[in-house]
C-alpha cells in the first residue's frame, strides 16, 4: 500500500475512491472498503482511501467537553487499511485553512485535480467541506462535468442498530467491550509502553505490566477489571486487565495494567497491546489488601474460564 501525507507528492490517476475519518474501521467502514476493492478490481483500477489527520473535531471543536476520544490511532488505521488490501492511502492534514474549503473546491481541486478518480463510494450520511456542505447532492451536481460515477452505500446495521463510531465509543465508555467488539468486527485494542509501577502486585505473586498508552487521544474503556489478552512480540497471552484509580490505596491517577499469564520476564520499556474480551466487574474499594488480592485470584480464575472458548 502506498501512503501519501502530502498532496503535492501525489500523481493523479484514475482510481476508485472513498473518503472519511474511518475511526475504528468498524463493520460499516469495512463494508465500504470491501465494495471499494470490489469495484476497483472490476475496473482494473487502484483502490484509494482518503482520510484526515488529525480528526476534524480536534480542529473544528477544540474546546468541546468531554474531549473526543478515538477508537483508532493513525498507526492502527494505516494497519487496518493495509490489511484490507487498499492500494493507496491518502492522509490529508486537517487544518483550519483546509476546513474553510468549500465542498465544490474540495471536489474540483483536491479529489479531481490532485487525486483523480472514476468512481467515488460514499456512505449514506457522509458530509465534507466547509459547514459539511459536501454530500451526495454536491457530488451529483459535478459528476457530468468530470465524468465520475457515484456509489452510495446504505447504512450497515446489526439487529436494526446502525453501526457508528459514536455508538461504539459510548459502549466502551460503559464497559460493554463485548458489543463494541461485535460492531467493530474486531477486538478493541489499547497499546502503549510498559512503565515501572509501584510493585505492589509482585509482593502478592500478582505482578502486573503498567501501560502508558501511546496516544493521549485513544479511548480507554470504563474503569473496571476485564478478561482479555496481551500481545507482545508477536505472541498472544491471556490476561487480566485493570483500569482504574486503585481506590483501596486511595490513588487518584488513572492506571492501566495487566496481569499476564505465563509471562514472568520484566517488560519495562517494551511495547504491549491489550485486547479486551469482556468486563468482569467494576473497580471496587476493599477494606484491606488481603480482600483485594483474594478477589484478584478470583478474577484470574474467571478470566481463564471465560477465555477457554476463545482464540
Amino acid at each position: 500500500m502506498k501512503i501519501y501525507q502530502n498532496l503535492g507528492s501525489i500523481e493523479p490517476e484514475k482510481c476508485v475512491l472513498t473518503l472519511g475519518t474511518f475511526d475504528g474501521v468498524h463493520l460499516g467502514h469495512q463494508s465500504i472498503i470491501h465494495r471499494l476493492c470490489e469495484i476497483a478490481g472490476q475496473a482494473e483500477s487502484c483502490s484509494t482511501v482518503v482520510t484526515f489527520e488529525p480528526h476534524p473535531q480536534f480542529v473544528l471543536k477544540p474546546d468541546i467537553k468531554p474531549k473526543l476520544r478515538l477508537l483508532t490511532t493513525l498507526e492502527e488505521k494505516i494497519a487496518f487499511m493495509d490489511n484490507a488490501g487498499i492500494d493507496r492511502l491518502i492522509i490529508i492534514p486537517f487544518t483550519e485553512s483546509f476546513a474553510r474549503l468549500s465542498s465544490e473546491t474540495f471536489i474540483k481541486e483536491i479529489l479531481v485535480g490532485k487525486i483523480g478518480f472514476t468512481h467515488i463510494i460514499i456512505g449514506y450520511d457522509h458530509a465534507f467541506g466547509r459547514g459539511r456542505s459536501g454530500n451526495i447532492d454536491a457530488l451529483e451536481k459535478l459528476k457530468s462535468a468530470f465524468g465520475y460515477r457515484i456509489i452510495k452505500m446504505p447504512p450497515f446495521s446489526i439487529d436494526n442498530v446502525i453501526i457508528s463510531s459514536t455508538k461504539i465509543r459510548k459502549l466502551l465508555a460503559e464497559g460493554n467491550v463485548n458489543l463494541a467488539s461485535t460492531y467493530l468486527g474486531h477486538r478493541y485494542q489499547l497499546n502503549g509502553l510498559v512503565i515501572k509501577g509501584e510493585g505492589r502486585g509482585r509482593n502478592y505473586a500478582t505482578p502486573t505490566a503498567n501501560l502508558r498508552p501511546f496516544s493521549e487521544n485513544k479511548l480507554i474503556p470504563q474503569n473496571g477489571i476485564y478478561a482479555g489478552w496481551a500481545l507482545h512480540r508477536g505472541e498472544r497471552h491471556k490476561a487480566v486487565i485493570y483500569i482504574g484509580v486503585k481506590p483501596t490505596f486511595s490513588q487518584n491517577e488513572l492506571s492501566v495494567e495487566a496481569f499476564i499469564f505465563n509471562v514472568k520476564t520484566n517488560l519495562y520499556g517494551e511495547t504491549l497491546t491489550l485486547e479486551f474480551a469482556t468486563k468482569l466487574r467494576d473497580d471496587t474499594k476493599f477494606e484491606n489488601t488481603k480482600q483485594l488480592y483474594n478477589q484478584i485470584e478470583l478474577d484470574k480464575t474467571k478470566t481463564l474460564e471465560f477465555l477457554a472458548n476463545y482464540n
